[in-house]
């Protein structure tokens, strides 16, 4: 089969690679109908450490799909060939204190479907996941809308750790498609006074357009006095969602006295730092977010519902054999891009 392979920085090669089989009894094997860039993958695309940790290649990443049950193994009792599912990319062990704990998104042993070195990812023509990784969609649900509810999944997750009501404000500095999705999550949850940044003036439309009742270009302008001109007590929680350090710094700046930071971006560096003093004046609480956890169906949930149209957030889409371009309009955000797909060819009976 074919698959698109992480060579090193900035390579991708269409490679023919093995086939994957069913090796468990409740294994699916999935082919990916359109599989998104998560800025994950992009970040193995453009350096070879993430957070500290080497990046090995070759790789097969990708774990954002929506996927066609192609076979099924003699345990599987809820698929069957040719259903339309969207796919959980984590794979947790079940019997680990994370997972007894119901932490299985830190699972001791978690794999990850497109994770370098834990498992192959949804770049390619088929991929194999445990059938209690599959739900089936809705039938009016379209393809790129599936693909769609795992980054609104991770959006979902960090919103759990908000501290506030509907009455209270939150910025969001970072406004690709997670932080995007962030602020529909918010506004599902009736938060109307919402800030956001973005150094990409497509984004900075983009939140402006759906959510945002500013929003700025850290480059362009002074954010942290424009944001707290608006609002002088300042942010009863900002979303950190792009893993910059100027943003964890604004960020500080910009939290009242209690507030939340809440750091779902990852930094490509090992390490980064808060002042402390200003951390401690003002008792600020941070929470890291770790991808998400039980939030896919809830995603899915909403979307089916209207609650949140995510649909403005797919804006490319290439072949299989045109991923090296895939990978460089989404990494250097050419031409507006907000997510891009890689799309195989399947027919999506419900876009139709």
């Amino acid at each position: 089969m074919k698959a698109a392979v992480l060579t090193g920085p900035r390579a991708v090669e269409i490679r023919d690679v093995r086939k994957p089989e069913l090796k468990n009894d409740d294994d699916v094997l999935l082919r990916p109908a359109i599989a998104g860039l998560c800025g994950s993958d992009l970040h193995y695309f453009v350096a070879n450490r993430v957070g500290g940790e080497k990046v090995d290649y070759p790789a097969i990443v990708g774990h954002e799909c929506a996927a066609i049950v192609k076979a099924v193994g003699p345990k599987v009792s809820r698929l069957k060939p040719g259903d339309r599912v969207a796919v959980e990319p984590a794979i947790s062990c079940g019997r680990c204190d994370q997972c007894r704990g119901g932490r299985p998104h830190t699972c001791r042993s978690l794999r990850f479907l497109g994770h370098p070195g834990e498992m192959d990812g949804c770049l390619a023509e088929f991929f194999v996941m445990p059938e209690r990784n599959c739900f089936v969609l809705p039938q009016n649900m379209t393809m790129t809308e599936a693909m769609l509810a795992e980054p609104l999944s991770i959006a979902l997750h960090a919103f759990q750790f908000w501290p506030g009501s509907a009455g209270q404000s939150l910025a969001v500095l970072g406004a690709g498609p997670i932080g995007l999705s962030v602020m529909l999550a918010a506004r599902a949850e009736g938060i109307r006074e919402i800030y956001a940044t973005d150094k990409v003036k497509e984004r900075e439309d983009a939140a402006r357009k759906q959510a945002a009742v500013w929003a700025g270009n850290p480059d362009r302008e002074d954010i942290v006095r424009e944001i707290l001109a608006r609002r002088p007590e300042g942010m009863d929680s900002v979303f950190e969602c792009c893993g910059d350090q100027a943003a964890l710094d604004q960020a500080v700046e910009l939290l009242k006295p209690g507030g939340t930071l809440v750091f779902v971006g990852i930094p490509l560096l090992e390490r980064i730092s808060f002042p402390s003093g200003r951390i401690r004046r003002k008792e600020l609480r941070i929470q890291n977010v770790r991808r998400q956890n039980r939030c896919l169906e809830k995603a899915l949930l909403l979307i089916d519902g209207r609650r949140i149209d995510i649909n403005f957030l797919a804006t490319h889409t290439f072949k299989l054999e045109e991923a090296q371009r895939a990978f460089e309009t989404a990494a250097d955000r050419k031409d507006g891009a907000l997510k891009v797909g890689i799309d195989f060819g399947e027919n999506d009976p419900a876009a139709s």
